[in-house]
């Protein structure tokens, strides 16, 4: 049964903006917000597509801006208004337009202002982001009773036979034909004296009855419905003319059907429509046209509320996987000893996403976990060549060990979508560390388990550590191996555990935090400023980390520093000898 949600929402914020923006022609929420809704994914959405007829530059300048910050972007004349408070809701005001001539794959060469609504919604993405909200302001006001409700099957069927129906309960009228659309909004302007003649002909009732519509000129509904994600018009032209929608399809479908089952665990989920998919494998490779930046915002919006597993999922099946992450999809086919993986890297590497996403939402850390073993393709090619005991040792000391080949490739891969040096910096610390965990735990004894663990929190710091032993639980749980107790993560808890009481009583102890610092160290032992001076603070810090209490004092650091200097001296001269 579908049982139309919050209208009186929508109503609300439709008569906010139409209001502030002064307009003669009719005002439209468009778009997600529109859709969210009718899925009932949300009820209060905060983002609100606003588009209308008229020239922006002149809804700028005449509308109300009081108690809004707000900005506008010329080239497209959108208009932005945020409205200042708790909600923070945020209305982004594009003009009806018409678009052609996209010969860069991205952004059209020519710009239409238009005041037609049909025109408007064919340049659109896809249908179920051209749906089209209105309000009759003139309207008697009216109590949604949220009462009604009908099989969804009977809905489409009625729409289908009809492209027009009335819900007198929620004083809504759903519109998909585009001759009454024309007739009821001719010039972008409501034509109120219309509606009687339309609800006569088909037989809808009183037209006192309703004051809201949404108007579909694509048939995005029954797509919503059905759980389709369809191109406006032919999906060829739709990504040739803007290849970032191949981009932006994937992540519709994937951070909807994870809202969807977030909300209902069995839930139907989205998938493409049959040509749209096929146009999507079609034109992959018009995505390098697309700037790095561009592609960077759709990644951070899926691996922070999306599926990040599903998504590069679906990046593989599209063709998409070795343009965006390249050194991932190396990985594919590179197989591992059956005693620890019984998948390739690709496989593990995804059934690890597949388990961190259910316990971290932190997009770097995700990221880095789907890169924390893209350096074992190098690593196990390595090892085809018949290796002594020595060379092997060699190569898991440097530089073919995954974990420490593994942040150059890091580095490239996400220097070329765009990330920041400190974005890319904190992804290669992640997988550089990955297995410190196991390292910490690795047959030593408490105290020497807290030492490590100490020494590990002092350089990363604790939030870092936490996900880290995050990434350690995915690792172990994605290998999914009937020959090994994955699941036992009885150490990992321990060492949670242990870290946090160590955060607790000692903190985060860093060499800033030493008791002497390099001035008294060069009055003290009579030396220059040089590296010496680094190599004596990282000695001391060192030392001092073993027993922060008693050791950090200036008269105990110097004796231990006199001490090593002596040591160092006596080697020096020996070494001469």
């Amino acid at each position: 049964m579908f049982s139309f949600p919050n209208i009186l929402y929508l109503a609300k914020q439709h008569a906010f903006i139409q209001k502030r923006l002064k307009s003669k022609t009719a005002v439209f929420l468009v778009g997600w917000c529109v859709r969210n809704l009718l899925l009932t994914i949300e009820q209060r959405p905060n983002d609100i597509d606003v588009t209308l007829g008229w020239d922006p530059i002149h809804i700028y300048n005449h509308s109300n801006k009081i108690g809004l910050s707000h900005f506008m972007t010329e080239k497209f004349g959108t208009i932005t208004f945020i409205k200042k408070g708790k909600t923070n809701i945020q209305y982004e005001i594009t003009p009806l337009r018409t678009e052609w001539g996209y010969e860069d794959f991205r952004h059209p060469e020519e710009i239409h202002r238009s005041n037609d609504i049909l025109l408007d919604a064919k340049r659109r993405d896809f249908t179920i982001n051209s749906l089209y909200f209105f309000a009759d302001s003139t309207h008697k006001k009216s109590e949604d009773k949220n009462s009604w409700a009908i099989e969804e099957k009977e809905l489409l069927k009625w729409l289908k036979n009809n492209w027009i129906i009335g819900i007198s309960s929620h004083n809504l009228l759903i519109i998909q034909d585009t001759n009454i659309i024309t007739t009821l909004f001719e010039d972008g302007i409501y034509h109120k004296e219309k509606l009687a003649s339309v609800i006569e002909k088909y037989k809808l009732g009183n037209e006192s009855e309703f004051m809201y519509f949404i108007i579909d000129p694509n048939k995005g509904i029954q797509d919503l419905f059905e759980k389709k994600l369809r191109a406006v018009g032919d999906p060829d032209h739709r990504f040739q003319e803007d290849a970032l929608r191949l981009l932006r399809g994937l992540r519709f479908v994937n951070v909807l059907n994870h809202q969807l089952k977030q909300k209902k665990s069995d839930t139907t989920l989205f998938d493409f429509d049959k040509a749209t998919r096929n146009a999507l494998k079609t034109n992959h490779h018009l995505l390098e046209h697309v700037a790095k930046e561009r592609i960077k915002d759709e990644i951070i919006k899926i691996f922070s509320k999306g599926d990040p597993f599903g998504f590069v999922a679906l990046l593989d099946e599209s063709h998409l996987l070795q343009i965006i992450f390249p050194a991932v999809y190396a990985t594919k086919y590179i197989h591992q000893p059956v005693r620890f993986h019984p998948f390739d890297v690709y496989t593990h590497t995804l059934l690890t996403l597949y388990e961190l996403q259910k316990i971290n939402n932190n997009y770097l850390v995700r990221l880095a976990m789907l890169y924390h073993d893209v350096g074992k393709v190098a690593q196990f090619s390595a090892y085809k060549d018949n290796l002594s005991k020595e060379e092997i040792r060699g190569i898991l000391s440097w530089p073919l060990n995954h974990r420490k080949w593994w942040p150059e490739l890091v580095k490239k891969d996400f220097i070329s979508l765009g990330f920041s040096s400190k974005e890319i910096d904190q992804i290669a610390r992640y997988v550089a560390n990955h297995h410190k965990p196991e390292e910490i735990l690795d047959g030593e004894s408490d105290d020497q388990c807290k030492k490590k663990l100490r020494k590990f929190l002092s350089e990363a710091g604790y939030h870092q550590v936490e996900n880290i032993l995050d990434i350690t639980i995915a690792d172990r749980r994605g290998q999914y191996n009937p020959l090994q107790n994955n699941n036992d993560l009885q150490e990992v808890n321990v060492l949670r555990k242990l870290l946090k009481q160590i955060n607790d009583e000692e903190g985060q102890f860093t060499i800033k935090e030493l008791a002497v610092d390099g001035d008294m160290l060069m009055k003290q032992f009579h030396i220059q400023p040089s590296k010496l001076i680094w190599i004596l603070l990282k000695q001391a810090f060192d030392w001092v980390l073993n027993d922060i209490k008693t050791r950090n004092t200036k008269r105990e650091i110097m004796i231990y520093l006199t001490g090593y200097l002596k040591n160092r001296k006596d080697e020096e001269k020996q070494n001469e000898d």
